[in-house]
């Protein structure tokens, strides 16, 4: 595995980096060059770029061309629930960082969000620990996971062995006030400092469905502004030993249709 936290030089990042995941679909791939332009304008950092099962297409490629032009690192963005049976994990990061240069992958494989997770949680749980050291043990690029902050509380012990395989966490804290954002991931941040891992904090921009819509879970409704003052909020009250390591915005599309 890569040295924990060799996700930058102190000298480039920002004090209080700001990440976005990039979903480029198939179907309607976002305007390469006005995207990057846009994350430029948010000074995003890092970009988690989602590749294809088969490896990166032209528009993953037209996507990385446009941010690293605006001098954004990319990340290789991955990640299927049946991951944690098998090694599909492995094989899509192969594929993924082998047909193109990326800085880092970022696994996003969700098994809770799945209609069979109620009684086979420990299972799953497992098999995702299982994927990220997969993936570590076989790149040298840093990995990333993306962990739902409420699996501190009723996974505790899977919880630390998922973020003590990887190099850093992004804690899916998905909320739209700074209170709220510390207080669904109080657990998860106490954890992580404990092992000293690296971690960001997700927000969400989109619109939220599942498992039922809820706006105070997004800020689709409240704009651009009031994003910022929370983050900055957050930011401000991180107690000094964690590790943080900014936030990620879930997603660019989402982020640009914010209202100013």
């Amino acid at each position: 595995m890569a040295v924990a936290h060799a996700l930058m030089s102190p000298e480039a990042k920002p004090a209080v980096a700001r990440a976005a995941w990039l979903w480029v679909h198939e179907a309607a791939p976002p305007d390469a060059v006005a995207v990057a332009a846009f994350l430029s304008e948010e000074r995003v950092y890092e970009a988690f770029v989602s590749v294809p099962g088969p490896g990166p297409s032209k528009d993953t490629r037209s996507c990385v061309a446009a941010l690293r032009d605006r001098g954004i690192r990319v990340s290789a963005l991955g990640g299927d629930p049946s991951w944690v049976d098998g090694q599909g994990a492995l094989r899509w990061m192969e594929r993924a960082v082998g047909g193109l240069a990326f800085d880092a992958v970022h696994l996003d494989i969700e098994p809770w969000g799945t209609a069979d997770w109620a009684g086979n949680d420990a299972r799953m749980l497992a098999g995702l620990e299982r994927a990220v050291r997969e993936v570590a043990a076989h790149t040298e690029l840093p990995v990333e996971v993306d962990l739902v902050p409420w699996l501190a509380e009723t996974h505790p012990s899977a919880f630390l062995r998922i973020a003590s395989a990887a190099d850093a966490v992004t804690l899916m804290a998905y909320r739209d006030r700074a209170d709220d954002i510390f207080a669904v991931s109080s657990a998860a941040r106490a954890l992580l400092r404990r092992a000293g891992r690296p971690y960001r904090i997700g927000v969400e921009t989109g619109p939220v469905r599942h498992p039922a819509p809820s706006a105070r879970e997004t800020f689709a409704d409240d704009g651009r502004a009031a994003m910022d003052a929370a983050l900055a909020d957050v930011a401000a009250g991180i107690d000094p030993r964690d590790r943080f390591d900014g936030f990620a915005v879930h997603d660019a599309e989402g982020w640009a249709a914010l209202q100013a």
